[in-house]
Protein backbone atom coordinates (compact mmCIF):
# COMPACT_ATOMS: atom_id res chain seq x y z
CA UNK A 1 0.00 0.00 0.00
CA UNK A 2 2.83 2.41 0.88
CA UNK A 3 4.47 1.72 -2.47
CA UNK A 4 1.25 2.65 -4.27
CA UNK A 5 1.01 5.81 -2.26
CA UNK A 6 4.52 6.86 -3.26
CA UNK A 7 3.83 6.02 -6.88
CA UNK A 8 0.70 8.15 -6.88
CA UNK A 9 2.61 11.06 -5.40
CA UNK A 10 5.40 10.73 -7.98
CA UNK A 11 2.90 10.65 -10.82
CA UNK A 12 1.20 13.80 -9.61
CA UNK A 13 4.54 15.64 -9.27
CA UNK A 14 5.75 14.46 -12.66
CA UNK A 15 2.53 15.52 -14.40
CA UNK A 16 2.81 18.93 -12.79
CA UNK A 17 6.50 19.38 -13.63
CA UNK A 18 6.13 18.14 -17.19
CA UNK A 19 3.67 20.98 -17.72
CA UNK A 20 5.42 23.71 -15.79
CA UNK A 21 9.02 23.18 -16.96
CA UNK A 22 8.47 23.79 -20.71
CA UNK A 23 6.18 26.71 -20.00
CA UNK A 24 8.65 28.19 -17.52
CA UNK A 25 11.56 27.89 -19.98
CA UNK A 26 9.50 29.55 -22.69
CA UNK A 27 8.49 32.30 -20.31
CA UNK A 28 12.08 32.97 -19.26
CA UNK A 29 13.25 33.10 -22.90
CA UNK A 30 10.40 35.40 -23.79
CA UNK A 31 11.11 37.72 -20.87
CA UNK A 32 14.86 37.83 -21.70
CA UNK A 33 14.06 38.58 -25.31
CA UNK A 34 11.66 41.37 -24.48
CA UNK A 35 14.05 42.76 -21.87
CA UNK A 36 16.81 43.07 -24.46
CA UNK A 37 14.70 44.60 -27.19
CA UNK A 38 12.79 46.83 -24.80
CA UNK A 39 16.05 48.35 -23.56
CA UNK A 40 17.19 48.86 -27.13
CA UNK A 41 13.87 50.37 -28.06
CA UNK A 42 13.94 52.73 -25.06
CA UNK A 43 17.50 53.83 -25.88
CA UNK A 44 16.60 54.54 -29.49
CA UNK A 45 13.49 56.45 -28.43
CA UNK A 46 15.55 58.49 -25.98
CA UNK A 47 18.20 59.20 -28.64
CA UNK A 48 15.53 60.47 -31.00
CA UNK A 49 13.96 62.61 -28.29
CA UNK A 50 17.31 64.18 -27.28
CA UNK A 51 18.60 64.71 -30.81
CA UNK A 52 15.30 66.23 -31.93
CA UNK A 53 16.11 69.28 -29.79
CA UNK A 54 18.79 70.17 -32.32
CA UNK A 55 16.60 69.62 -35.36
CA UNK A 56 15.74 72.58 -37.57
CA UNK A 57 11.99 71.97 -37.08
CA UNK A 58 12.23 71.66 -33.32
CA UNK A 59 11.23 74.62 -31.12
CA UNK A 60 12.20 74.32 -27.48
CA UNK A 61 10.10 75.60 -24.59
CA UNK A 62 12.26 78.69 -23.96
CA UNK A 63 12.51 80.00 -27.52
CA UNK A 64 10.75 79.87 -30.86
CA UNK A 65 14.10 79.32 -32.64
CA UNK A 66 16.09 76.16 -33.32
CA UNK A 67 19.61 75.48 -32.04
CA UNK A 68 21.18 76.78 -35.29
CA UNK A 69 19.06 79.94 -35.26
CA UNK A 70 19.94 80.74 -31.67
CA UNK A 71 23.66 80.16 -32.13
CA UNK A 72 23.79 82.12 -35.40
CA UNK A 73 21.87 84.99 -33.85
CA UNK A 74 24.15 85.21 -30.80
CA UNK A 75 27.27 85.12 -32.99
CA UNK A 76 25.76 87.78 -35.24
CA UNK A 77 25.11 90.09 -32.29
CA UNK A 78 28.73 89.66 -31.20
CA UNK A 79 30.03 90.32 -34.73
CA UNK A 80 28.15 93.64 -35.05
CA UNK A 81 29.26 94.72 -31.59
CA UNK A 82 25.82 94.60 -29.95
CA UNK A 83 27.15 92.05 -27.47
CA UNK A 84 30.62 91.56 -26.17
CA UNK A 85 32.65 88.40 -26.02
CA UNK A 86 30.47 87.18 -23.16
CA UNK A 87 27.54 87.05 -25.57
CA UNK A 88 28.97 84.08 -27.50
CA UNK A 89 26.80 80.97 -27.24
CA UNK A 90 29.54 78.92 -25.57
CA UNK A 91 27.13 77.31 -23.08
CA UNK A 92 24.78 76.15 -25.84
CA UNK A 93 27.68 74.63 -27.79
CA UNK A 94 29.12 72.93 -24.69
CA UNK A 95 25.72 71.54 -23.88
CA UNK A 96 25.45 70.22 -27.44
CA UNK A 97 28.89 68.60 -27.13
CA UNK A 98 27.86 66.91 -23.87
CA UNK A 99 24.64 65.70 -25.51
CA UNK A 100 26.57 64.21 -28.42
CA UNK A 101 28.90 62.39 -26.01
CA UNK A 102 25.89 60.91 -24.17
CA UNK A 103 24.35 59.80 -27.47
CA UNK A 104 27.55 57.92 -28.30
CA UNK A 105 26.98 55.70 -25.23
CA UNK A 106 23.55 54.52 -26.43
CA UNK A 107 24.12 54.45 -30.20
CA UNK A 108 25.21 51.21 -31.84
CA UNK A 109 24.63 51.63 -35.56
CA UNK A 110 27.78 52.36 -37.58
CA UNK A 111 26.21 55.22 -39.53
CA UNK A 112 24.88 56.79 -36.34
CA UNK A 113 28.30 56.67 -34.65
CA UNK A 114 29.86 58.23 -37.74
CA UNK A 115 27.33 61.07 -37.64
CA UNK A 116 28.04 61.64 -33.94
CA UNK A 117 31.77 61.75 -34.66
CA UNK A 118 31.17 64.42 -37.32
CA UNK A 119 28.89 66.34 -34.96
CA UNK A 120 31.61 66.42 -32.30
CA UNK A 121 34.10 67.71 -34.85
CA UNK A 122 31.72 70.43 -36.08
CA UNK A 123 31.01 71.63 -32.53
CA UNK A 124 34.67 71.69 -31.51
CA UNK A 125 35.53 73.59 -34.69
CA UNK A 126 32.62 75.96 -34.01
CA UNK A 127 34.03 76.81 -30.58
CA UNK A 128 37.41 77.64 -32.15
CA UNK A 129 35.83 79.75 -34.87
CA UNK A 130 33.80 81.70 -32.31
CA UNK A 131 37.00 82.52 -30.42
CA UNK A 132 38.72 83.59 -33.62
CA UNK A 133 35.75 85.75 -34.57
CA UNK A 134 36.02 88.07 -31.57
CA UNK A 135 39.73 88.58 -32.27
CA UNK A 136 39.02 90.10 -35.71
CA UNK A 137 38.91 93.90 -35.40
CA UNK A 138 37.56 94.89 -38.79
CA UNK A 139 33.74 94.78 -39.06
CA UNK A 140 33.63 93.59 -42.68
CA UNK A 141 36.19 90.91 -42.01
CA UNK A 142 34.12 89.68 -39.07
CA UNK A 143 31.01 89.49 -41.23
CA UNK A 144 32.80 87.58 -43.94
CA UNK A 145 34.43 85.24 -41.38
CA UNK A 146 31.07 84.58 -39.77
CA UNK A 147 29.45 83.79 -43.12
CA UNK A 148 32.24 81.49 -44.31
CA UNK A 149 32.88 79.71 -41.00
CA UNK A 150 30.37 79.74 -38.13
CA UNK A 151 27.24 79.77 -40.26
CA UNK A 152 28.59 76.99 -42.45
CA UNK A 153 29.48 74.93 -39.34
CA UNK A 154 26.01 75.37 -37.78
CA UNK A 155 24.46 74.42 -41.09
CA UNK A 156 26.65 71.32 -41.32
CA UNK A 157 25.78 70.47 -37.68
CA UNK A 158 22.09 70.73 -38.35
CA UNK A 159 22.22 68.58 -41.49
CA UNK A 160 24.40 65.98 -39.77
CA UNK A 161 21.99 65.89 -36.85
CA UNK A 162 19.13 65.30 -39.26
CA UNK A 163 21.13 62.45 -40.77
CA UNK A 164 21.69 60.99 -37.28
CA UNK A 165 17.97 61.24 -36.53
CA UNK A 166 17.21 59.48 -39.78
CA UNK A 167 19.63 56.65 -38.99
CA UNK A 168 18.21 56.19 -35.48
CA UNK A 169 14.63 56.29 -36.74
CA UNK A 170 15.51 53.65 -39.35
CA UNK A 171 17.03 51.44 -36.65
CA UNK A 172 13.98 51.98 -34.44
CA UNK A 173 11.75 50.70 -37.23
CA UNK A 174 14.04 47.70 -37.63
CA UNK A 175 13.84 46.97 -33.89
CA UNK A 176 10.06 47.18 -33.97
CA UNK A 177 10.03 44.76 -36.90
CA UNK A 178 12.34 42.36 -35.05
CA UNK A 179 10.18 42.51 -31.96
CA UNK A 180 7.05 41.72 -33.96
CA UNK A 181 8.85 38.87 -35.75
CA UNK A 182 10.18 37.41 -32.50
CA UNK A 183 6.77 37.69 -30.88
CA UNK A 184 5.18 35.74 -33.72
CA UNK A 185 7.92 33.13 -33.58
CA UNK A 186 7.64 32.83 -29.81
CA UNK A 187 3.89 32.48 -29.95
CA UNK A 188 4.17 29.76 -32.60
CA UNK A 189 6.75 27.90 -30.51
CA UNK A 190 4.63 28.26 -27.40
CA UNK A 191 1.54 26.97 -29.18
CA UNK A 192 3.53 24.00 -30.46
CA UNK A 193 4.90 23.20 -27.02
CA UNK A 194 1.46 23.57 -25.46
CA UNK A 195 -0.12 21.26 -28.01
CA UNK A 196 2.57 18.61 -27.53
CA UNK A 197 2.33 18.97 -23.74
CA UNK A 198 -1.44 18.62 -23.82
CA UNK A 199 -1.28 15.49 -25.96
CA UNK A 200 1.24 13.89 -23.61
CA UNK A 201 -0.67 14.93 -20.52
CA UNK A 202 -3.98 13.69 -21.88
CA UNK A 203 -2.63 10.21 -22.39
CA UNK A 204 -1.12 10.13 -18.92
CA UNK A 205 -3.94 11.82 -17.12
CA UNK A 206 -6.91 9.87 -18.47
CA UNK A 207 -5.99 6.68 -16.65
CA UNK A 208 -4.74 8.55 -13.63
CA UNK A 209 -7.84 10.76 -13.27
CA UNK A 210 -10.19 7.85 -13.86
CA UNK A 211 -8.49 5.89 -11.08
CA UNK A 212 -9.14 8.87 -8.80
CA UNK A 213 -12.54 10.18 -9.91
CA UNK A 214 -14.33 6.84 -10.07
CA UNK A 215 -13.77 5.85 -6.42
CA UNK A 216 -14.20 9.46 -5.28
CA UNK A 217 -17.59 9.57 -7.04
CA UNK A 218 -18.57 6.36 -5.29
CA UNK A 219 -17.48 7.80 -1.94
CA UNK A 220 -19.48 10.98 -2.70
CA UNK A 221 -22.51 8.82 -3.46
CA UNK A 222 -22.04 7.10 -0.10
CA UNK A 223 -21.80 10.50 1.63
CA UNK A 224 -25.08 11.55 0.01
CA UNK A 225 -26.63 8.38 1.40
CA UNK A 226 -25.33 9.35 4.84
CA UNK A 227 -26.87 12.79 4.36
CA UNK A 228 -30.22 11.15 3.68
CA UNK A 229 -29.89 8.97 6.75
CA UNK A 230 -29.27 5.73 4.81
CA UNK A 231 -26.39 4.65 7.04
CA UNK A 232 -26.80 0.92 6.50
CA UNK A 233 -26.56 1.21 2.70
CA UNK A 234 -22.98 2.55 2.65
CA UNK A 235 -20.82 0.00 0.76
CA UNK A 236 -17.04 -0.39 0.48
CA UNK A 237 -15.27 1.29 -2.47
CA UNK A 238 -12.47 -0.39 -4.41
CA UNK A 239 -9.41 1.84 -5.06
CA UNK A 240 -5.73 1.34 -5.91
CA UNK A 241 -4.42 4.21 -3.76
CA UNK A 242 -3.91 4.32 -0.05
CA UNK A 243 -5.41 7.81 0.35
CA UNK A 244 -8.74 6.91 -1.25
CA UNK A 245 -8.94 3.63 0.64
CA UNK A 246 -8.39 5.49 3.91
CA UNK A 247 -11.01 8.07 2.88
CA UNK A 248 -13.52 5.32 2.13
CA UNK A 249 -12.78 3.54 5.38
CA UNK A 250 -13.13 6.80 7.31
CA UNK A 251 -16.42 7.56 5.56
CA UNK A 252 -17.87 4.19 6.50
CA UNK A 253 -16.68 4.54 10.09
CA UNK A 254 -18.16 8.02 10.21
CA UNK A 255 -21.48 6.71 8.91
CA UNK A 256 -21.52 4.04 11.62
CA UNK A 257 -20.71 6.54 14.35
CA UNK A 258 -23.28 9.03 13.07
CA UNK A 259 -25.91 6.30 13.01
CA UNK A 260 -25.14 5.41 16.61
CA UNK A 261 -25.07 9.04 17.69
CA UNK A 262 -28.34 9.81 15.92
CA UNK A 263 -30.04 6.86 17.60
CA UNK A 264 -28.68 7.94 20.98
CA UNK A 265 -29.69 11.56 20.42
CA UNK A 266 -33.15 10.51 19.32
CA UNK A 267 -33.58 8.39 22.41
CA UNK A 268 -32.26 11.15 24.65
CA UNK A 269 -34.50 13.75 23.02
CA UNK A 270 -37.54 11.55 23.39
CA UNK A 271 -36.67 10.86 27.02
CA UNK A 272 -35.96 14.53 27.67
CA UNK A 273 -39.17 15.63 25.99
CA UNK A 274 -41.16 13.06 27.91
CA UNK A 275 -39.55 14.10 31.19
CA UNK A 276 -40.04 17.79 30.48
CA UNK A 277 -43.67 17.37 29.55
CA UNK A 278 -44.28 15.24 32.60
CA UNK A 279 -42.63 17.84 34.80
CA UNK A 280 -44.65 20.63 33.25
CA UNK A 281 -47.87 18.66 33.55
CA UNK A 282 -47.08 17.62 37.11
CA UNK A 283 -46.08 21.11 38.15
CA UNK A 284 -48.63 22.50 40.60
CA UNK A 285 -47.70 25.52 42.59
CA UNK A 286 -48.01 24.41 46.26
CA UNK A 287 -48.93 27.94 47.26
CA UNK A 288 -51.83 27.84 44.80
CA UNK A 289 -53.16 24.64 46.38
CA UNK A 290 -52.60 25.84 49.95
CA UNK A 291 -54.22 29.20 49.29
CA UNK A 292 -57.16 27.57 47.52
CA UNK A 293 -57.79 25.20 50.42
CA UNK A 294 -57.45 28.08 52.90
CA UNK A 295 -59.99 30.04 50.90
CA UNK A 296 -62.41 27.07 50.94
CA UNK A 297 -62.02 26.78 54.71
CA UNK A 298 -62.61 30.50 55.08
CA UNK A 299 -65.76 30.30 52.91
CA UNK A 300 -67.14 27.39 54.97
CA UNK A 301 -66.43 29.16 58.23
CA UNK A 302 -68.06 32.28 56.87
CA UNK A 303 -71.22 30.43 56.02
CA UNK A 304 -70.74 30.72 52.28
CA UNK A 305 -71.17 27.05 51.59
CA UNK A 306 -72.28 27.50 47.94
CA UNK A 307 -69.18 29.54 47.13
CA UNK A 308 -67.07 26.87 48.79
CA UNK A 309 -68.83 24.18 46.73
CA UNK A 310 -68.23 26.16 43.51
CA UNK A 311 -64.54 26.54 44.34
CA UNK A 312 -64.20 22.84 45.15
CA UNK A 313 -65.93 22.03 41.87
CA UNK A 314 -63.55 24.29 39.96
CA UNK A 315 -60.57 22.76 41.79
CA UNK A 316 -61.82 19.28 40.86
CA UNK A 317 -62.16 20.27 37.20
CA UNK A 318 -58.70 21.83 37.33
CA UNK A 319 -57.02 18.66 38.58
CA UNK A 320 -59.10 16.35 36.38
CA UNK A 321 -58.03 18.33 33.29
CA UNK A 322 -54.43 18.39 34.48
CA UNK A 323 -54.42 14.61 34.59
CA UNK A 324 -56.49 14.13 31.39
CA UNK A 325 -56.00 10.36 31.65
CA UNK A 326 -52.27 10.75 31.03
CA UNK A 327 -52.69 12.30 27.58
CA UNK A 328 -50.19 14.97 26.48
CA UNK A 329 -52.45 16.20 23.69
CA UNK A 330 -55.95 17.46 24.46
CA UNK A 331 -58.61 19.45 22.61
CA UNK A 332 -58.67 23.21 22.78
CA UNK A 333 -62.05 22.93 24.56
CA UNK A 334 -60.45 20.86 27.36
CA UNK A 335 -57.58 23.35 27.64
CA UNK A 336 -60.18 26.12 27.79
CA UNK A 337 -62.02 24.33 30.70
CA UNK A 338 -58.73 23.82 32.49
CA UNK A 339 -57.85 27.50 32.19
CA UNK A 340 -61.39 28.56 33.08
CA UNK A 341 -61.36 26.48 36.30
CA UNK A 342 -58.01 28.03 37.23
CA UNK A 343 -59.28 31.57 36.67
CA UNK A 344 -62.55 30.87 38.57
CA UNK A 345 -60.55 29.68 41.57
CA UNK A 346 -58.29 32.74 41.40
CA UNK A 347 -61.27 35.06 40.95
CA UNK A 348 -62.76 33.75 44.20
CA UNK A 349 -59.52 34.74 45.92
CA UNK A 350 -58.96 38.01 44.04
CA UNK A 351 -62.53 39.04 43.33
CA UNK A 352 -61.67 42.69 44.04
CA UNK A 353 -58.92 42.92 41.42
CA UNK A 354 -59.57 40.21 38.80
CA UNK A 355 -61.93 39.98 35.88
CA UNK A 356 -61.53 37.59 32.96
CA UNK A 357 -63.16 36.67 29.67
CA UNK A 358 -62.56 33.78 27.29
CA UNK A 359 -63.58 33.97 23.61
CA UNK A 360 -62.73 30.79 21.74
CA UNK A 361 -64.54 30.26 18.39
CA UNK A 362 -66.64 27.11 18.25
CA UNK A 363 -64.81 25.97 15.10
CA UNK A 364 -61.52 25.68 17.02
CA UNK A 365 -62.77 23.74 20.07
CA UNK A 366 -61.98 20.31 18.59
CA UNK A 367 -58.46 21.23 17.47
CA UNK A 368 -55.82 19.21 19.35
CA UNK A 369 -53.10 21.17 21.14
CA UNK A 370 -50.41 20.38 23.75
CA UNK A 371 -51.79 20.34 27.26
CA UNK A 372 -50.93 23.36 29.46
CA UNK A 373 -50.67 25.87 26.63
CA UNK A 374 -53.12 28.53 27.89
CA UNK A 375 -53.19 28.02 31.67
CA UNK A 376 -49.50 28.97 32.27
CA UNK A 377 -50.04 32.14 30.23
CA UNK A 378 -53.13 33.06 32.28
CA UNK A 379 -51.16 32.41 35.47
CA UNK A 380 -48.35 34.64 34.17
CA UNK A 381 -50.85 37.41 33.36
CA UNK A 382 -52.30 37.23 36.88
CA UNK A 383 -49.13 37.09 38.96
CA UNK A 384 -46.93 39.38 36.86
CA UNK A 385 -49.53 41.76 35.54
CA UNK A 386 -52.81 42.08 37.43
CA UNK A 387 -51.49 41.62 41.01
CA UNK A 388 -48.89 44.37 40.50
CA UNK A 389 -51.47 46.86 39.32
CA UNK A 390 -53.48 49.20 41.49
CA UNK A 391 -57.18 48.67 41.09
CA UNK A 392 -59.05 46.08 39.11
CA UNK A 393 -57.55 44.32 36.10
CA UNK A 394 -58.82 42.09 33.35
CA UNK A 395 -57.48 39.04 31.50
CA UNK A 396 -58.85 38.41 28.01
CA UNK A 397 -58.25 35.10 26.20
CA UNK A 398 -59.17 34.94 22.50
CA UNK A 399 -58.82 32.51 19.61
CA UNK A 400 -58.37 33.35 15.91
CA UNK A 401 -58.77 31.07 12.90
CA UNK A 402 -55.89 31.61 10.39
CA UNK A 403 -56.77 28.96 7.84
CA UNK A 404 -54.34 26.08 8.27
CA UNK A 405 -53.05 27.79 11.42
CA UNK A 406 -54.61 29.49 14.42
CA UNK A 407 -53.61 32.00 17.06
CA UNK A 408 -54.46 32.14 20.76
CA UNK A 409 -54.06 35.48 22.52
CA UNK A 410 -53.76 36.19 26.25
CA UNK A 411 -54.12 39.89 26.95
CA UNK A 412 -54.04 41.71 30.29
CA UNK A 413 -54.16 45.35 31.28
CA UNK A 414 -51.83 44.89 34.24
CA UNK A 415 -48.47 46.40 35.17
CA UNK A 416 -46.72 45.46 31.92
CA UNK A 417 -42.95 45.14 31.49
CA UNK A 418 -40.07 47.55 31.28
CA UNK A 419 -38.24 47.55 27.90
CA UNK A 420 -35.30 45.78 29.55
CA UNK A 421 -37.47 43.03 31.05
CA UNK A 422 -39.38 42.61 27.77
CA UNK A 423 -36.08 42.19 25.93
CA UNK A 424 -34.95 39.51 28.41
CA UNK A 425 -38.22 37.58 27.97
CA UNK A 426 -38.06 37.82 24.16
CA UNK A 427 -34.44 36.66 24.13
CA UNK A 428 -35.31 33.71 26.41
CA UNK A 429 -38.06 32.70 23.98
CA UNK A 430 -35.81 33.17 20.95
CA UNK A 431 -32.77 31.30 22.31
CA UNK A 432 -34.55 28.75 24.53
CA UNK A 433 -32.26 29.63 27.46
CA UNK A 434 -34.34 29.63 30.59
CA UNK A 435 -34.34 28.74 34.27
CA UNK A 436 -37.35 26.71 35.39
CA UNK A 437 -40.54 26.51 33.34
CA UNK A 438 -42.16 29.71 32.09
CA UNK A 439 -43.02 31.45 28.84
CA UNK A 440 -39.86 30.08 27.21
CA UNK A 441 -40.86 26.53 28.19
CA UNK A 442 -44.30 26.93 26.62
CA UNK A 443 -42.77 28.33 23.41
CA UNK A 444 -40.19 25.54 23.31
CA UNK A 445 -42.87 22.86 23.69
CA UNK A 446 -44.89 24.39 20.86
CA UNK A 447 -41.83 24.46 18.58
CA UNK A 448 -41.14 20.86 19.53
CA UNK A 449 -44.61 19.78 18.41
CA UNK A 450 -45.15 22.12 15.43
CA UNK A 451 -41.65 22.98 14.16
CA UNK A 452 -39.96 26.32 13.55
CA UNK A 453 -42.14 29.33 12.86
CA UNK A 454 -44.57 28.49 15.64
CA UNK A 455 -44.48 29.62 19.26
CA UNK A 456 -44.96 32.73 21.39
CA UNK A 457 -44.73 36.38 20.51
CA UNK A 458 -44.71 38.77 23.47
CA UNK A 459 -45.34 42.51 23.42
CA UNK A 460 -45.76 44.76 26.44
CA UNK A 461 -45.83 48.39 27.55
CA UNK A 462 -44.98 49.39 31.09
CA UNK A 463 -48.10 50.53 32.94
CA UNK A 464 -50.43 49.45 30.10
CA UNK A 465 -50.34 45.65 30.00
CA UNK A 466 -48.96 42.62 28.18
CA UNK A 467 -50.09 40.71 25.09
CA UNK A 468 -48.96 37.14 24.37
CA UNK A 469 -49.79 35.66 20.95
CA UNK A 470 -49.51 31.87 20.57
CA UNK A 471 -49.14 30.66 16.96
CA UNK A 472 -50.19 27.04 16.36
CA UNK A 473 -51.00 24.83 13.40
CA UNK A 474 -54.32 23.05 13.35
CA UNK A 475 -52.48 19.75 12.96
CA UNK A 476 -49.53 18.72 15.11
CA UNK A 477 -46.54 18.00 12.86
CA UNK A 478 -44.21 16.14 15.22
Amino acid sequence: MIEKHEKLERKMKWMLLSTLIPMTVLLIVLLAFFWHYTNMYNELSNNLAVSSEYNANYKNSNSDMSFKDEVDMDIYYVSIGRKGKDGLPVDQVNKAIATVEELKKTSYKKESLSSLKNLSAYLENLKKRMTQLVEIKNYNDRQEFMTNNTEILTTLFEKEMQNYIYQEATQLVEVESRIAERVRLTLLCMCGVIIITIIVLLRRSFRFTYSITKPVSEILYNIKKVGKGEYRQVTAVSADSMEIQELDEGTRKMAGKIQGLMENVKKEQEAQRLTELQLIQAQVNPHFLYNTLDTIVWLVEGGMEQDAVDMITSLSVFFRTSLSQGNDIITLAEEERHTLSYLEIQQSRYRDILEFEIRIPKGLEDVLIPKLTLQPLAENALYHGIKNKRGKGKILIEGFDLGDDMMLRVLDNGQGMTPERLHEVQEAIRTGKRAGFGLAAVSERIALYYGSGYGLKVSSSEGEGTQIDVYLAKHIKH
